[in-house]
């Protein structure tokens, strides 16, 4: 099911549309946990995409409709391990939305999770000092985001016309984009990459809007990002 990463990918290649996504990922002491997905999207996207499917079925992201589809998801999330506990579609106005849950019983599994898409790469290694742990989360791919980082330092300082003069043509396109990711840990947050924010002791939040989308740059580095959180793993069965 990459319903969610195909959504995210098509806004921002040209299908237009408000979209609004929230994940929020709780790891447990004992490497289960719960995910968690809130999005919005407008009607007239789904629309587009309903008269676009040959389009959407030659994406990689497969069909975004398929996340609304309750029946689709849950033996998608079963047959990655994963226990579907809510599965929740809301219209209002011209918006739908839905509120997915889904529980995991260890790491490995969430490593499997469809609902970060297809490409995601989760890692839980050592921390840099004896007891700590360090999630980090590829949403992209860890290739993706080297390749990212090394296109938007070839660029800077840069100045190409005609990649400006197509991005400004483009920028519209992300008017309304607003995807969080939430972060709830089993310890103490002790280190954090820029694009967190730590709200609690014990979570960090990442968000990437359409305001922030200044320059092809900005686009490039948060098209492929990569988070990481550096936390007390002291008690905990993680790094067993």
């Amino acid at each position: 099911m990459r319903g969610i990463e195909a959504m995210v990918l098509l806004t921002l290649l040209g299908f237009g549309g408000c979209l609004e996504i929230e994940q929020t990922v709780t790891l447990r002491a004992d490497g289960s946990g719960e995910q968690q997905v809130h999005m919005v999207v407008r009607e007239q996207l789904l629309a587009e995409l309903q008269k676009r499917q040959p389009a959407v079925r030659l994406s990689q992201g497969g069909d975004p409709r398929a996340v609304f589809d309750e029946e689709m998801v849950r033996r998608e999330l079963a047959a990655a391990g994963l226990e579907m506990q809510k599965h929740e579609v809301t219209r209002v106005e011209a918006m739908r939305a839905v509120d997915l849950t889904a529980t995991f019983a260890d790491f490995r599994t969430l490593q499997k999770s469809p609902l970060a898409g297809s490409s995601a790469e989760w890692v839980l290694d050592e921390g840099p000092k004896p007891g700590l742990a360090r999630l980090t989360f590829y949403p992209q791919g860890k290739e993706a985001w080297l390749t990212a980082r090394a296109k938007a330092k070839q660029m800077k300082g840069q100045h190409d016309p005609l990649v400006e003069r197509f991005f400004q043509q483009q920028k519209s396109k992300l008017a309304g984009l607003d995807v969080a990711l939430r972060l709830r840990l089993p310890g103490k947050v002790y280190l954090w990459t820029r694009n967190l924010e730590k709200v609690s002791d014990t979570e960090v939040v990442g968000r990437v809007t359409a305001a922030q989308i200044k320059t092809p740059n900005d686009l490039i580095r948060r098209l492929a990002p990569r988070y990481q959180v550096v936390f007390d793993a002291r008690g905990t069965a993680l790094l067993e």
